[in-house]
């Protein structure tokens, strides 16, 4: 399945290494063939193997972080989304244990990671890639597990929204106080 264009596929969104947990009606796509994947593709082989301008919606959890070109990848995403296409992404955080336990993970997320292809935001004028996102929001989220879970998600209810409000002093300082285990963002494809 992989190099060929998948027109054939008919739906507007696309699941990025969906493993098996794939989106119900999304086209997902993923390497290993053990996954629900309905195209058999590695992300870093370019081009991928749908059209311009196909989707209006990509979700990307849990892959990010594995790709070795992570602008090139981005590229691919904005050359298959329609305009005004919503990206969801979720990437482990840069003090989380699933960062560091799985070796490999090639890089973590922040806050501002998206930045770089956003050019309201400060980082978006170092211009790395020709390729526009807006970056709608971004939140961190954590697993819970037994008692000590329960009380970390009361004590998120209280510290979470200043983490938001706050995130450059949360991820220069505290951090590696308090993890979070993962990041998410809502992007928006621009191309106009």
């Amino acid at each position: 399945m992989s190099g060929e264009n998948r027109s054939d596929l008919k739906s507007d969104v696309l699941d990025l290494g969906c493993g098996r947990d794939k989106l119900p009606g999304a086209i997902g796509m993923d390497s290993n063939p053990a996954s629900d994947a309905d195209v058999l593709h590695d992300l870093d082989v370019f081009p991928w193997p749908f059209a311009d301008n196909t989707f209006s919606r990509i979700r990307a959890q849990d892959v990010l972080e594995h790709v070795r070109d992570f602008f090139r990848v981005m590229e691919e995403v904005h050359r298959v989304s329609k305009d005004g296409a919503i990206v969801e992404v979720r990437m482990p955080f840069m003090s989380s244990v699933n960062y560091a336990t799985d070796p490999s993970h090639l890089r973590a997320g922040t806050a501002q990671t998206f930045d770089y292809f956003d050019p309201s935001k400060d980082l978006g004028r170092y211009r790395y890639s020709p390729v526009r996102f807006d970056v709608l929001e971004f939140r961190y989220g954590r697993g819970y597990f037994g008692i000590p879970g329960a009380v970390m998600g009361v004590a998120d209810k209280l510290l979470l929204p200043l983490m938001h409000k706050k995130h450059r002093i949360y991820e220069h300082y505290f951090a590696y106080v308090y993890p979070v285990h993962e990041i998410n963002y809502r992007l928006r494809v621009r191309k106009s």
